[in-house]
C-alpha cells in the first residue's frame, strides 16, 4: 500500500469529535466576526465625518481579517493539520481580544484550549502498534 492510498484513508476517517468542536466554534466565531466587520465598516462609514469613523472602519477591516482566517484554520482542520491550525488560532484569538471584539477572542480561545486534546488523540492513532511478539 502506497502512502497516497494510506493517506487518503485516514483523511476519509471522520473528525475526532473534539476536532469538530474546535471547527463548529471557529465557523461561529468567523460568523460573529463577519456580521461586526459589517457593522462596524457602516458604523465607520457613517461616521467618517468625525474622527471616530477611522476606528469603526479600521475594526470592520480587522473583523474581515478574522472571519477570512477562520475559514483557513477550518480548512487546516480538515487537513488534520492541528498544529499549524492551532498556531494561527492563537494570532488570531489576540487580534480578535484586541480588535475583533471580546465574543470573537472569548470562542477562538475556548476553541485553543481545546486543540492539546485533538493534538494527543491523533498523535496516538498516528502511532502504529508495536509488532508481536
Amino acid at each position: 500500500m502506497d502512502e497516497e492510498t494510506t493517506q487518503t484513508e485516514y483523511y476519509a476517517q471522520p473528525l475526532p469529535p473534539e476536532a469538530e468542536s474546535i471547527k463548529s466554534l471557529v465557523k461561529i466565531t468567523g460568523i460573529i466576526s463577519l456580521v461586526f466587520g459589517i457593522l462596524n465598516l457602516i458604523w465607520g462609514i457613517a461616521g467618517i465625518i468625525v474622527i471616530v469613523g477611522i476606528v469603526g472602519i479600521i475594526f470592520g477591516i480587522i473583523d474581515l481579517l478574522i472571519w477570512s482566517n477562520c475559514k483557513k484554520i477550518n480548512g487546516l482542520i480538515d487537513q488534520r493539520n492541528y498544529k499549524e491550525a492551532k498556531d494561527k488560532t492563537l494570532i488570531w484569538m489576540i487580534i480578535g481580544f484586541i480588535f475583533g471584539g471580546l465574543i470573537p477572542g472569548i470562542l477562538l480561545l475556548i476553541a485553543y484550549i481545546k486543540y492539546d486534546e485533538v493534538i494527543r488523540i491523533s498523535q496516538q492513532s498516528t502511532v502504529p502498534p508495536p509488532p508481536p511478539s
